[in-house]
Order: C-alpha cells, then structure tokens, then sequence
C-alpha cells in the first residue's frame, strides 16, 4: 500500500481560505511523515508557486514524491462553477508553472473561472492528469464529465474526487475511477486527513500513469516486486494446480461446489510445510471454533493462582495417620503391684526412669526452612554479575557474609538435630533395657510416660494438617481475561479463564474427576476437625484417607476447578449469537501474530456493512505487513474492493471445471490451462 494525496494545499490563495493552510517548510516535512504519504500533489487555487514547489521537494525528496498541480475554477456548460485539479508529470514543473501563471494574466484569482477547453489547450501538453470534484461542492455535472473525457480522449488521465470513504467505495462499485484527497485546511491535523492508497506501489508520475493505463508490462513489474510463492493447490485430490500466492491479499472465488474450500485448504498445508506460521478461519465451522476456544485443555491446574498450596505434604501426613493411645492406668497398676517381686530388679534404678523430653521440633523445623533458604538464595546470587553493580570487594564481601550465614545455620541445625536424635536413642534405649527387664523377671517396670504428650501432640498435628487443606479448598478464586474482540454495542469482549476452589457454584465439567466424590471428602476432612475429642477419630481418617486412594485426591489442586466463559467488559456473562461467534473467532484470527492468514468465507453470519467497515480494513493492514492474506469468498466487498494481487475464479461449466487467474490491475482472468480464454473482471 501507498499513500498519495493529489488534493493538498500548501498556501490561502482565496479570502474564505484559512490561514491555517498555510504551512512552513519543516511542518510540511514533519507532517508529511506523521501521514505517511509517499506522494503529494501541491494543488492551491488559481496559482502554482515554483520556488515553493522547489523548496519543498528539495526538503522531503529523500521519502515522498512531489508533483505539480493547481485546483481551478471551471465555468461549466450551464454556467455553473465547478472544480477541476490538474497535476503535472514533475519533469515539466517550469513550464507547467508558467503555463499557470499565463491563464491568470490580467484576471482576479478570486473570482475567476475558466473554459474547460481553455484550461486543456493550455495545460494537457504537459503531460498532465485531471480530477474533478465529483458529487462534492462544487461537483461536475454530467454533461461537463462528459466533455472532459471527450476533450482528453484518454479515460485513464481522468479520475473522480468524492467526499468521503463511503462515496468513494459505491462509485468505485460502479467502474467510475474515483480518488479522494486530503484537501487539507489546517496543517496541524493533515495526518488525520482522509487519502487515498495504492495497491501497486509506484516510483514516478509515468508508472502513475501506466498503472491506470492497465499497463500489463508496468503491472507485471510492479507485482514482481513484491514476495510470492509458487504452491501446489488441489481443489479435488485427483487434480493439481500451479499458483501464485503474494505477500498480499490473494482471493479465491467462484460458485458453490467447485473446490475453493480444498483449494484454500491445500495452500494452507503447502505453506505450513514450509515452515510459515499460518492462522486459519473457517466461517462454516464457527460453532466448533468457539467451543474450542472454551476448551480448558490450555490451562493449568495451578493453585498458586487461586493463593493456595498443594498442601501435598498434608494429604501425605493424612494417609499415614494413626491414633496414639496414652498410658493406661492398668500398667501403672501392675508396675507398683510387681516392683518388690524381684530383689535384682529392684536394684536397676533405670527400670524406674522416665523419658527426657525433647527439644522444641518446631524450632528445628524452623531452623531447616532457614537453611534451605540461605542455600537457594545463595545460588540466585551466584547467578548475578554482583560486579556491575558494587565494587568488587564488596560483592566478595557479600559472597563471605552470605556463606557464613549459612554455616552459621548449618551449625545449628545439626546441634538441633543431635540433640533431638540423642534423645530419642536414649528413650529408645531405657524402653529396651526394661522390656529385657520385664521378661527376665516376673515384674512390670515402671511406664517410660504418660504418654498424653505424644497423644496430644499427634492430635494437634492432625488438627494443623486439617485446618491447613480445608483451608486452601475453601473460598478461593481467580479470574484471568483475553480479549478476543468486539460487538457492536456490547463493546468488548472477553474469554474468562476462572480459577475456583469446590464452592456451591462449582459445575462437574470443572473437574476431572466429577465433583460428587469431592464434596464428600470436603464435607468428611470438615466433620473430622469438628470430631478433635471422639475416641473414634481414627477410623474417621482411615476412611477418607481410602476415599483420597481410591480417586487420586492427593493434592489441594484436585478441588481446584478450572472454566472459561463469554463475558463484557462489565464482567457479566454473555452468550453470543452464531453470527457474533463467527465476528469475534475472527476478530481474534486477524489479531493473531502469524505470516498467513487463511480464510474459508469469512463473510458467513455477517452483514455487508460490517465487511466492509472492520473486515475489509484488517485484511489490508495485514496485508500492509506483507503477511499473506488467502480468502476463499462469495462476497464481492472481499473479492473486488481489497484490490487482491491474485484472484483465482473457479466455475463449473457443461461438467467441466475451470480455473482463471489474474488480478483487478488489469482486469483479466486467464483460463489456467488455456491463456488463449480470457474473462473480465
């Protein structure tokens, strides 16, 4: 694409002008990139001014062309004023400018009008194109059209400016050559002016001309100039056919049933085997497209989302679980009952011995966290370049200081483990000594504890391991949005990814495993908490402890359930329509980062009006990108207003099948096995 503007003024030539379409020669230059217009035809009223016209060709002649032209009043038939630019192929700027300044000879370039056959005589020599105001103020009649095509004799030098887009694109529908300009009058917002663009881009006024000439050779040259590919396509698997496939919008088209879906289909594989990034869309299967774009298949189980944990370790603590009973008060019977029944005994001072208790485990719990810390905090600093930012003593002072730290702490650590370890081997080994007492002699030695430390002690861990799962199962969620796209008065819209733990909301299809299973191991870890004090307590957590084997709940991850819904941007959700499914499928295929995009009828379920207003436009952005753009189509906004560089028409006729080739640049469709058989766009 290439933008051009053939209608721009540099000066205020007329007192109802405004000042602000004068323009200085650096906010020429500036706005002139902003716009990024590649050609410029200077086009003031009644007057063209050389010096400026040099001056400003000079200073922008390094990325965009300028070409000479003036905008006049024309007396038409019936006598009504009407609108006509002529601009000048630049190699004939002197003489093009002086030939101007002769019309106005001894006249007011305020009031002023001229003959339409004055203006020719004097101007066409200068190898000149005309532009007239064409149903815009004040427009052309008919009858003056007429004459001006009749004057100049070739149609291609003729072109038609409309007021807007709109217009623009119904005349072109019906063969008028239509141009819109930028017929700027405040330089400060010229970027945000209407332009016109040309598919083929061209290097001077003579291709210019050529190219609206239809010039197969200029053409020819032009689309060679931009990247293809040579692929195999096959609109029926017995049958293969050679195209030509631009970095640009390539059409297929042609009636029902005559294989343009498998011919876009066998591009499409030809050009991923190659190693192309492609993208396709296919408006027949958009039902299915968007149920695949609410699969969940994409998205991990992940309870960090939601601030949980695993809680892995729990659910490990909970299957192994057991009961510690504490000391019966029959075995304190029996040992005072027996302690005199054997003098040898009697002297073994040990068999009377308690157990030493043992240090804090949660201190050394604690103290093995910290460790495990300074270690992984040590390999993150190694992975730094500590001497890009601090002196390299320093950073050897750092590296000493963190060692040391964790010396300090393995220190300790293995002074709590000792302690620990040495006292549970000496309780170990009293136990020993008195069961070897106790069967070697007719006595019960004295009971090592209550043991109500350790039965409480196991009962709170259980406790902690409980609190801690049915926590991180319960009240947590988290959404994640995509925008995929928008609707016309829905604004945009959204695929929500939602994160939720078990809730009464939750639906089966959350879950992998059915959500039944999952809200009675919830409900029993509850009645469990609830149950600290039942002596019945551990066949309680045998029971879910087996619910949990028998149906792989090991994790916090398992509750976790995962769905994507519609929604607005208000966060409510929506059902679309199938028509709006295929917009929004769409949409988010032309948003997509790829290199070809391939459409099968992407016009299904949509109205002409948005084709042409969002569709139409995002193709030759893509386009503009040169990114290959493939659209197999019924729709005559796509197939002809996008201006493709390959249309390839297919059509059944008395059982054949055929296949034509060409592009709108010169308007010819050549049978592809017989070039002597030509059709007109």
């Amino acid at each position: 694409m290439m933008k051009i503007d053939l209608h721009c003024h540099t000066k205020k030539i007329k007192s109802g002008e405004d000042e602000s379409r004068n323009v200085t020669t650096e906010l020429f230059c500036e706005k002139l990139k902003d716009a990024d217009v590649k050609i410029v035809a200077i086009t003031n009223h009644n007057s063209f001014d050389l010096e400026q016209y040099n001056i400003f060709s000079d200073a922008v002649n390094s990325f965009c062309q300028i070409w000479p032209g003036v905008e006049l009043d024309v007396k038409g038939l019936s006598g009504k004023k009407w609108h006509l630019i002529v601009v000048a192929n630049p190699d004939n700027a002197i003489y093009f400018g002086a030939a101007v300044e002769r019309l106005f000879v001894g006249k007011d370039l305020e009031t002023c009008t001229l003959e339409l056959h004055e203006i020719y005589v004097s101007l066409n020599c200068f190898d000149v194109i005309y532009i007239t105001h064409f149903h815009k103020k004040p427009a052309i009649s008919e009858d003056d059209r007429q004459e001006l095509l009749t004057l100049v004799k070739d149609n291609s030098r003729v072109f038609n400016e409309t007021p807007d887009n709109r217009s623009l694109g119904v005349f072109a529908n019906h063969n008028f050559s239509v141009i819109i300009g930028s017929d700027v009058r405040d330089w400060s917002v010229y970027e945000q002016s209407t332009f016109a663009e040309l598919r083929l881009a061209v290097s001077s006024f003579a291709q210019f001309c050529l190219l609206s000439k239809r010039d197969n050779l200029v053409i020819s040259t032009l689309l060679n100039d931009k990247k293809s590919y040579i692929l195999l396509a096959s609109p029926h698997k017995s049958v293969s056919l050679s195209l030509k496939i631009f970095e640009e919008i390539n059409i297929i088209f042609g009636q029902k049933g005559t294989g343009k879906s498998e011919i876009l289909g066998s591009l499409y594989e030809a050009l991923l085997a190659q190693g192309v990034n492609c993208v396709k869309y296919c408006g027949s299967e958009k039902d299915d497209g968007f149920k695949l774009l609410l699969k969940t298949s994409d998205l991990n189980r992940d309870v960090a989302k939601v601030g949980a944990i695993t809680c892995e370790h729990e659910f490990e603590k909970l299957s192994k679980w057991n009961d510690c009973n504490p000391t019966l008060l029959s075995n304190y019977v029996s040992w005072y009952k027996t302690k005199d029944n054997n003098a040898n005994k009697s002297r073994m001072k040990i068999t009377d011995s308690v157990s030493e208790a043992e240090p804090s485990r949660l201190l050394y719990l604690a103290t093995k966290k910290d460790f495990s810390s300074c270690i992984s905090s040590i390999k993150a600093i190694s992975n730094i370049d500590a001497e890009k930012y601090i002196p390299h003593e320093k950073a050897e002072q750092l590296k000493e200081l963190l060692e040391l730290l964790c010396r300090s702490i393995q220190a300790k650590l293995i002074d709590s483990f000792i302690q620990i370890y040495s006292i549970r081997l000496t309780n170990f080994s009293i136990n020993k000594i008195k069961a070897i007492a106790d069967r070697n002699s007719d006595t019960v030695s004295r009971p090592s504890s209550t043991g109500f430390f350790e039965f409480a002690f196991n009962r709170m861990a259980l406790k902690q391991c409980l609190t801690t799962i049915i926590s991180n199962i319960t009240g947590k969620e988290f959404c994640e949005q995509l925008q995929i796209g928008e609707l016309e008065d829905k604004g945009a819209i959204y695929v929500n990814s939602r994160y939720r733990m078990l809730s009464e909301q939750s639906k089966t299809d959350e879950f992998t495993g059915g959500i039944k299973v999952l809200r009675d191991i919830r409900q029993d870890l509850k009645e469990i908490s609830g149950a600290f004090f039942e002596s019945d307590i551990a066949l309680k957590v045998n029971e879910i402890a087996r619910k949990c084997k028998d149906y792989s709940v090991c994790t916090s991850a398992d509750f976790l359930g995962i769905s994507k819904q519609i929604v607005t941007s208000d966060g409510f959700e929506y059902s679309p329509s199938n028509g709006e499914k295929g917009i929004l499928l769409l949409q988010q295929i032309l948003q997509a980062d790829a290199d070809a995009y391939f459409l099968d009828e992407p016009e299904l379920g949509m109205g002409n009006s948005y084709i042409d207003a969002s569709i139409r436009p995002r193709l030759s952005a893509i386009a503009k990108q040169r990114k290959v753009v493939v659209v197999a189509t019924h729709n005559a906004n796509i197939a002809v207003r996008t201006l493709p560089y390959t249309s390839v028409f297919r059509v059944h006729k008395n059982g054949l099948y055929l296949t034509y080739v060409g592009n709108p640049f010169n308007d010819v469709l050549v049978n592809i096995n017989n070039p002597i058989f030509r059709n007109s766009i």
